[in-house]
């Protein structure tokens, strides 16, 4: 006797169902990543570039790069920077809050940072 084998209609509608809520939640936090690795990057070529600058210079230095990256969420105005213990510390909170659906909103907290030994 031959036994059938597959999907039925209600699995099917189920694995469509749960492929939509993934691409739908990967569709609202994927760009807030991109946006860490972009400041992430930045900050360790602004390191690599020379750390003698003031706050201002790498502020502005930090404020360049995410213009030609095309990411203006994220301003020299917040970028932190600190030069403890022979390290100088820069850092960048990221954070985004997107609606999602009725009253559910998904939240991203990162914070990009990069540090490198004062010359």
């Amino acid at each position: 006797m031959y036994r059938q084998k597959g999907f039925t209609l209600l699995t099917l509608i189920f694995l469509l169902a749960l492929a939509v809520f993934a691409a739908l939640v990967a569709m609202k936090t994927v760009p807030t990543y991109i946006d860490y690795f972009t400041v992430s990057q930045s900050l360790k070529n602004i390191l690599a570039g020379g750390m003698d600058s003031s706050d201002a210079e790498l502020r502005q230095t930090f404020d360049a790069r995410m213009n030609v990256n095309s990411v203006y969420s994220i301003t020299g105005r917040d970028l932190e920077i600190s030069r403890d213990d022979g390290m100088l510390t820069l850092s960048v909170p990221i954070s985004s809050k997107k609606p999602f659906a009725g009253g559910i909103s998904l939240s991203v907290d990162l914070v990009a940072t990069a540090s490198a030994p004062l010359k």
